[in-house]
């Protein structure tokens, strides 16, 4: 479903977005608009943004699909960006663990409120009450009672939550017969025509890659190393004056290689000329004029 989304009421700019329809109606039938925030990216670190459900647990990644030269026709306006927002939803967890990760550095128990807290992004505050329906214990140790947890970040936990995640995603990947295309980095992917199957390996690769699109880069390279997937490093090549070692005592060539090389048509010697300079030169010349002379000083 589409909608229309004013971000400022005073502000005639509009964005328009397709909304899942549990988030623009309640239990009741009442129309509620859903709130977008800004956070942190997992894995950039920059801003992003995003939409919280109107239950206050769901959250979703708002990505824009614009086109060049494009706009919209709203009613009896025309708004200059025609962008498409797409709302994703996420696992509230996946932008949990950078300030989880963080937190373990003191190697204490912290509770949620005193782990998700950032000057930068004090929306980021709403992400408490969306963990409240999450399993923490899968990506940490926990302490206390249910009333009154304390949490500390376990990286082999965080490591095994998301090679669960890669293996639902595999699961997707054969269920629909996406054929991918270039390995773990690729964002590209067809649906194949003729639905072969494809190797295990790819899918895995290709899964991995996903989620790490979500991940810090360290723990993307954890999650990459638990699966035995070698990255193809291009080595590098040593600058030339290295790699070519001059010596005084190089072997004397032991054939004239010279030999290969063509003559060069000596100044006595006129190459061949071709059809057309032929026929050039039986050309009555008289009474013309050479092409340069037209460039030359005037005769006074």
């Amino acid at each position: 479903m589409s909608t229309n989304v004013d971000s400022n009421k005073d502000n005639v700019s509009q964005w328009v977005a397709f909304f899942p329809k549990c988030e623009l109606t309640t239990e009741n039938g009442e129309c509620e608009r859903p709130v977008f925030i800004k956070l942190r990216h997992p894995k950039t670190d920059k801003c992003a943004m995003y939409l919280v459900g109107n239950d206050g647990y769901r959250i979703y990644e708002v990505l824009a699909n614009k086109e060049k030269c494009s706009s919209w026709f709203i009613g009896e306006t025309v708004q200059k960006d025609g962008s498409l927002q797409i709302l994703t939803p996420v696992d509230p967890l996946f932008l949990v663990l950078p300030y989880l990760m963080k937190s373990a550095t003191n190697g204490m128990f912290m509770t949620i409120d005193q782990i998700i807290s950032d000057d930068d992004y004090p929306q980021c505050n709403r992400l408490v009450k969306c963990c409240e329906k999450c399993d923490m214990s899968q990506v940490s140790d926990t302490k206390g009672s249910e009333d009154f947890q304390a949490y500390r970040y376990n990286e082999e936990k965080a490591v095994a939550w998301l090679s669960a995640k890669v293996k639902q995603v595999e699961i997707k990947l054969d269920e629909k017969r996406i054929h991918v295309t270039s390995g773990a980095k690729s964002a590209s992917f067809v649906r194949s025509s003729k639905g072969n199957v494809i190797e295990r390996e790819e899918y895995t690769k290709y899964a991995v890659g996903l989620v790490s699109d979500y991940i810090d880069i360290s723990l993307a390279e954890k999650l990459t190393k638990h699966f035995g997937i070698e990255e193809k490093v291009t080595p590098k090549r040593e600058p030339a004056a290295k790699r070519i070692k001059l010596s005084k005592d190089l072997p004397e060539a032991t054939e004239d290689y010279s030999k290969y090389l063509k003559e060069k048509p000596s100044k006595g010697k006129q190459s061949k000329l071709t059809t057309q300079q032929k026929c050039l030169q039986k050309v009555d010349k008289k009474g013309m004029k050479s092409i340069s002379s037209f460039f030359g000083k005037p005769s006074k």
